[in-house]
C-alpha cells in the first residue's frame, strides 16, 4: 500500500510540474478579474531590495557563533547554507503572485469589507495598524506572531498585507514544500527554507541567524508559534501551548529594538478539518461544491467552471491584528516575571494571550459549541444552548481579559435564530453534520465528532489562557493516567472555577507522548476516545512541572520511582501531588505513598504534600462516564478541595484521612479479589459460606498487615469505605474478579492452576492488560515475613498460581 501511495504521489509531482504556476498567476492577473488589484498592486515598491545585505549578516552571524562553539566552518559552506535558505524574491513575481491571491480568494472566501478583504465592515480588526505603520517609518523590524489553522494563513495574511501597503513579510516554508519546482519559485518570492527533521548543527545555525538577520536588517517575517514537530497546524482547534522554535529564538536575538505583533487568524470554515481533526482524505479542501452546480457551469462556462463553483466555498474568514509589543518592554516585563520560562517563551507566551483575546469568534463555531453542549444536557434545545455560550463568552472575556469578546458582524448585526441557522449550514457544508437528519433528541445528526468538536474548540475561550494560575500535571499516558485525564480535564472545563486552570499529561516516553499529542487519542481500548482539548501532552521535564501546582502520578509501579525523583529536581516550588499508583514499588519494598516519603526525606523537600487516590474503579469507568465511587486520602485540611477536582455528576468522591490505610487496602483488596473469585470459580470454595468465611478470614489477614505499615485500624473495620466496600465491589465484579474467574474455571475442569494462570495471564497481557496485583503477591509476602506476620491465605495463593 505504502509503494503505491509513493508511486501515485511522484506521479501527481510529475503532473502537477508540468504546469507553469508563475504564468498562471500571470494569466489571472491579466484577467478582467484581474485587473483592477493588478493595477492597485503594481504601485507597490519592492519590499527586498537589502535582500543580500540580510545574507551577508546571516553568514557572518552564523560563522561568528560556529567559532564560539569551537567549530571551524568554511565561509562558503556558510554561504551555501544561507543561500540554500533564503528569500529568491522577485518584484514582478510578488506583484503577479500577489494579484493572482487575492482575486482567488475573493472568490472563495465572503468578504464583509470589499475594499479590505479578512477585516469587519468598521475595521475594528485594524484598530492599531496605526501604531504599526508608526514603527515601521521608524525602520524598526517586525516579527508577526500567528496562530495556525489552514496551509493558506500565510496567503491569506500576505494579500491584506499587500492591500494595506505594509510590504512582504517573509514565512518559513518546509522543505517538503519544494518538491514541486513550479510551487517553490512562486513560494520563495516570500518563503525561506526550513529543514523538518534531521538538520545539522551548521544547518540549524544557518537557519537561526539568518532569522536574526532579518531582523538586524529591519524587516519583516512571519512565524506560526504553534510550529513544532507534530504539525503546525491546530488538529484540535484550539491554541496550543508554544514550544521553543529556533526561528523566534533567531529572530528575537538583537540588540536593537523590534517589533512583536501577534495576529489572530480565525475561519468559519478551515479548508482542511476533517483531515486535520478525523484523518479523513484532501476531499475536505472542495467540500461544499454541488455536483449539480458544477455540471451546469461546465457547460456554460468551460474555461471557467471551476472558478466560479467556488465560488464563497469557505465563508468568512478574518485577520485580528491586536496592539503590538516592542522588544525592550518584553524584555523588561521579562527581566520582573518569576516563573522562570525564557525570552522567546515569554514573548511567545504574551502573544498567545493576545491572539486569544481578538481572535473573532464566528457563527459555525458558536453554533457547533451550542451543539456540542446541547447534546450533553437533556432538558436544553440548541437555540437556548447557543445563546447561553455567547453570553458565557462575553462573561469570560471581561473576566479573564478585561475587554470584550469580538464576534463577527454576522453574529452581532443577527438574532440568535438567524446565527444558528447559518452556523448548522456551514456545519452541513462541511460534512460535520447531516443538513436534515435528527437525532433521538431532535438536534442535527453529527456525522464527524472530531469535526464537531473542532469547530467548538475555535469558539471556546476558556482554552485560551496560557498563563494559568492553577498547573494540573497527570503523569502517565497508559490507560489509567488517560482516564484520570479525561476525568480532571472535563470537570475544569465544566466549572469557572477552573477559568484559570490548566491541564498537562506528562509521558517520559517520547514516543508516546509525541503519538498522543498529534491524534489526541488513548491508548489501546481508548483508540476511539479523545482527549479533553484542553489537555496538552509532553515529555518535557521542564516543560510539565516548572509551573506545577497539583501533580497526579497514574504511572505503572516499575517507572514510580525514577519519575518521581526526576520530578523533584525540575519542581523546586511546593507542590500537592496526588498518588494514584496501583501496586508495590519493588526497589522499596512498599506501597507508593511510603515510597515517596522516603524519596522526600531523600531528597531534603519538606514543602510536598502527599495525598492517595483509591478505589474500585476501572479506566473504562471513568471514561465512558459510569457512576463510581472513589476515595481520596491525605494527613491535612487541604483534602476536600482536591476532592473537587474529581466532582463530577457520575463521580462520588470520599475524603478520608489514612493515605497509608486507604492505599494499602486499595492494592491488597485486588490481590484477595483474584483469588476469592478463583476459589470461588474452581470449587476451592465449595459454598456461598464458605466464600463469606474465606473472605472473613481474607480481611484479618489484610488488616494486620496494614496496621503494621501504619494504617489506623479504623480502615480495616467493618463497613468501613477504604476496605470494606473496596474489597467487597471488587470481589463482586470488574477486571480482577474476571482474571481469578477464568482461571478457576478452567482448573474446575481439571486443568494445571499454574498453566492455566500463564496462559489467561498472557492473554491478557495481549490485549494491552497487565495485572499488576498478581506481581504484587511475592512483594506484599516478603515485606510481611519483615514484620513476622502470617499471611497463609497469600502463601496458598503464591503456591497455586507460581507453582508449576
Amino acid at each position: 500500500m505504502l509503494a503505491i501511495k509513493k508511486i501515485f504521489t511522484r506521479l501527481i509531482i510529475r503532473l502537477v510540474n508540468q504546469i507553469d504556476f508563475s504564468a498562471l498567476a500571470g494569466k489571472i492577473a491579466g484577467s478582467r478579474f484581474g485587473q483592477p488589484v493588478h493595477e492597485k498592486f503594481s504601485n507597490l515598491p519592492p519590499s527586498w531590495e537589502n535582500s543580500e545585505q540580510v545574507r551577508d549578516l546571516a553568514v557572518q552571524s552564523t560563522l561568528d557563533q560556529l567559532k564560539a562553539e569551537g567549530h571551524d566552518a568554511d565561509p562558503e559552506d556558510i554561504q551555501a547554507l544561507i543561500r540554500e535558505i533564503e528569500i529568491k524574491y522577485d518584484h514582478a513575481t510578488h506583484i503577479k503572485a500577489a494579484t493572482a491571491f487575492s482575486v482567488i480568494f475573493d472568490q472563495i472566501f465572503t468578504h464583509q469589507n470589499s475594499d479590505l478583504p479578512f477585516t469587519s465592515l468598521n475595521k475594528r480588526d485594524l484598530a492599531h495598524i496605526n501604531t504599526l505603520r508608526e514603527y515601521r517609518q521608524k525602520g524598526l523590524g517586525v516579527v508577526y506572531l500567528i496562530n495556525h489553522s489552514s496551509h493558506m494563513d500565510e496567503f491569506i495574511f500576505n494579500v491584506l498585507w499587500q492591500h494595506l501597503g505594509l510590504g512582504l513579510p517573509v514565512f518559513a516554508a518546509g522543505q517538503n514544500m519544494m518538491a514541486i519546482k513550479s510551487i517553490a519559485k512562486l513560494l520563495m518570492i516570500g518563503s525561506y527554507v526550513v529543514l523538518r527533521q534531521g538538520a545539522s548543527r551548521f544547518q540549524m545555525a544557518a537557519l537561526y541567524n539568518y532569522c536574526r538577520a532579518i531582523s538586524m536588517a529591519g524587516q519583516q517575517q512571519g512565524i506560526f508559534l504553534e510550529a513544532w514537530r507534530g504539525g503546525a497546524r491546530s488538529r484540535d482547534g484550539s491554541l496550543r501551548y508554544p514550544k521553543r522554535l529556533v526561528t523566534l529564538r533567531g529572530a528575537i536575538d538583537v540588540e536593537q529594538d523590534l517589533v512583536i505583533q501577534p495576529v489572530a487568524l480565525s475561519f468559519s470554515a478551515v479548508p482542511e478539518d476533517l483531515p486535520l481533526a478525523a484523518r479523513k482524505s484532501g476531499v475536505s479542501w472542495i467540500r461544499g461544491i454541488r455536483l449539480s452546480k458544477l455540471l451546469l457551469y461546465m457547460i456554460l462556462f468551460p474555461k471557467s467552471f471551476i472558478f466560479r463553483t467556488m465560488k464563497d466555498l469557505y465563508g468568512r474568514a478574518y485577520i485580528s491584528v491586536p496592539e503590538p509589543f516592542l522588544l525592550s518592554e518584553l524584555k523588561t516585563r521579562h527581566s520582573e516575571d518569576k516563573s522562570g520560562v525564557q525570552l522567546d517563551e515569554y514573548v511567545a507566551l504574551s502573544s498567545i494571550r493576545r491572539i486569544a483575546q481578538h481572535k473573532k469568534i464566528l457563527a459555525s463555531q458558536i453554533a457547533a459549541l451550542g451543539l456540542l453542549k446541547a447534546r450533553k444536557e437533556t432538558d436544553l434545545d440548541l437555540k437556548s444552548s447557543i445563546a447561553r455560550q455567547i453570553q458565557n463568552t462575553r462573561e469570560y472575556h471581561l473576566q479573564n481579559f478585561g475587554t470584550p469578546a469580538d464576534f463577527e458582524d454576522f453574529i452581532l448585526w443577527n438574532s440568535v435564530d438567524h446565527v444558528m441557522k447559518d452556523g448548522l449550514k456551514t456545519l452541513a457544508k462541511r460534512g460535520v453534520i447531516r443538513r436534515w437528519l435528527k437525532d433521538k433528541k431532535g438536534l442535527p445528526q453529527v456525522r464527524s465528532e472530531a469535526g464537531l468538536a473542532f469547530y467548538a474548540t475555535h469558539a471556546d475561550r476558556r482554552l485560551y489562557s496560557p498563563t494559568a494560575d492553577q498547573n494540573i500535571v497527570v503523569v502517565g499516558a497508559g490507560h489509567w493516567g488517560f482516564a484520570l485525564a479525561c476525568l480532571v480535564g472535563n470537570r475544569i472545563l465544566e466549572d469557572r472555577t477552573y477559568a484559570n486552570a490548566s491541564l498537562t499529561i506528562f509521558d517520559p516516553r517520547p514516543g508516546v507522548a509525541d503519538e498522543m499529542s498529534l491524534n489526541r487519542n488513548g491508548p489501546g481500548p481508548f483508540a476511539n476516545a479523545l482527549l479533553p482539548k484542553n489537555a496538552f501532552v509532553t515529555n518535557d521535564f521542564s516543560s510539565a512541572f516548572r509551573k506545577a501546582s497539583e501533580i497526579i502520578i497514574a504511572l505503572k509501579p516499575d517507572d514510580f520511582a525514577p519519575t518521581f525523583e526526576q520530578i523533584l529536581a525540575v519542581a523546586e516550588q511546593p507542590l500537592k501531588i496526588i498518588l494514584a499508583t496501583r501496586g508495590f514499588i519493588s526497589e522499596h519494598h512498599a506501597i507508593p505513598y511510603l515510597a515517596a516519603q522516603t524519596l522526600l526525606r531523600e531528597s531534603g523537600r519538606y514543602d510536598v504534600k502527599l495525598y492517595t487516590l483509591c478505589g474500585p474503579v476501572s479506566p473504562k469507568d471513568l471514561v465512558t462516564a459510569t457512576e463510581i465511587k472513589g476515595i481520596l486520602a491525605g494527613t491535612d485540611s487541604h483534602v476536600e478541595a482536591l476532592s473537587d477536582l474529581f466532582n463530577l455528576p457520575f463521580v462520588e468522591s470520599h475524603s478520608l484521612d489514612d493515605p497509608i490505610g486507604v492505599q494499602t487496602a486499595d492494592i491488597l483488596a485486588r490481590i484477595y479479589a483474584i483469588w476469592i473469585s478463583y476459589a470461588d470459580a474452581s470449587g476451592l470454595s465449595a459454598t456461598p459460606t464458605q466464600t463469606a468465611f474465606l473472605m472473613t478470614d481474607a480481611s484479618r489477614e489484610v488488616s494486620a498487615f496494614a496496621i503494621k505499615t501504619g494504617a489506623d485500624p479504623k480502615s480495616f473495620e467493618a463497613g468501613s469505605i477504604a476496605w470494606a466496600a473496596t474489597f467487597y465491589s471488587l470481589c463482586s465484579h470488574g477486571l480482577w474478579k474476571d482474571f481469578g474467574e477464568r482461571i478457576g474455571s478452567s482448573v474446575k475442569k481439571g486443568k494445571n492452576p499454574h498453566a492455566v494462570f500463564s496462559k489467561v495471564r498472557e492473554h491478557y497481557e495481549k490485549e494491552g492488560l497487565k495485572i499488576h496485583a498478581v506481581d504484587d503477591m511475592m512483594p506484599v509476602l516478603n515485606r510481611a515475613r519483615q514484620y513476622q506476620l502470617d499471611m497463609p491465605i497469600l502463601e496458598q495463593a503464591i503456591r497455586t498460581f507460581f507453582n508449576p
